[in-house]
């Protein structure tokens, strides 16, 4: 079994529980891939558009290898405003 294949059963498997789908909620968020990383200050605009890129790369990964989770995590965090 490739590395990319044992990847993707361990996100399988981490998207499959609650608590799992949560802590990656939270990297998400963190990492500013729902929001906008502009800033005047060049330095933090650099850091966020840093941790975007991370959040960006890590919410590939979770829609290739557990597409139906994914949408199941999205739904769990809906805010209704």
């Amino acid at each position: 079994m490739s590395k990319n294949e044992l990847e993707s059963l361990e996100i399988q498997r981490i998207m499959g529980s609650e608590g799992g789908r949560t802590f990656m909620w939270n990297l998400l968020e963190g990492s500013n891939v729902y929001a906008s990383t502009f800033d005047g200050d060049t330095i933090k605009h650099a850091y966020r558009a840093g941790l975007r890129d991370f959040g960006l790369i890590l919410m590939n990964r979770l829609i290739e290898a557990a597409p139906d989770n994914y949408l199941r995590m999205l739904k769990e965090n809906q805010t209704h405003e």
